[in-house]
């Protein structure tokens, strides 16, 4: 029974602290690593042309990210429109009633989960796609995208800023995603 000794309870007891302050370290660090990540990518446009541009609307979209949106399209650097996101129905309502074409809206999925929508999209020859979302948005956008074998680049929405606690959870919501593809 040499393992139930005191000095071997210590031992051991001790270890597992430095364990979990050392995983709680590394947790702290990929954290910050990722959200000073994600507001590198959020400060980052590498608007092009495009076979689709991409647009992550969220429950309620807000008026810059539509109007963001209309400004690419109208600037050419893609002639159509995929709705992705928990609004797409709103932002789809919206984009029609500032003008744009019906048309120009496409439905390559049913769902607004974003990776049922790159598949799909990839499934219609579409190669190169423009994601236009939140600033917070970006860098999982384009991680799922090129994971999907995608070219991707980013057009985050520039009147909007991604604050810390966006920061933060765009960091978890990539490190769920690149860890469990959740």
């Amino acid at each position: 029974m040499a393992l139930l000794q005191p000095g071997v309870l210590r031992s051991v007891g001790a270890q597992l602290a430095r364990l979990a302050l050392l995983l709680l370290i590394v947790g702290v660090c990929g954290v910050g690593i990722g959200a000073a990540a994600a507001v590198i990518q959020s400060q980052r446009d590498d608007a092009r042309s495009v076979d689709l541009l991409l647009v992550i609307a969220p429950d309620i979209p807000p008026t810059p990210l539509i109007e963001h949106s209309i400004d690419l399209y109208r600037r050419g650097y893609g002639t159509r429109i995929a709705l992705s996101g928990p609004g797409r129905s709103r932002a789809y309502a919206a984009l029609t009633g500032r003008g744009l074409p019906a048309e120009t809206l496409v439905s390559v999925s049913e769902g607004d989960s974003l990776i049922a929508v790159i598949v799909a999209a990839r499934q219609s020859d579409v190669r190169s796609l423009l994601v236009v979302s939140l600033p917070a948005d970006q860098l999982l956008s384009l991680k799922i995208a090129r994971d999907q074998g995608m070219h991707a680049y980013g057009s985050p929405v520039p009147a909007a800023s991604a604050d810390l606690l966006a920061a933060l959870r765009a960091s978890l919501g990539y490190w769920r995603y690149a860890l469990f593809h959740m």
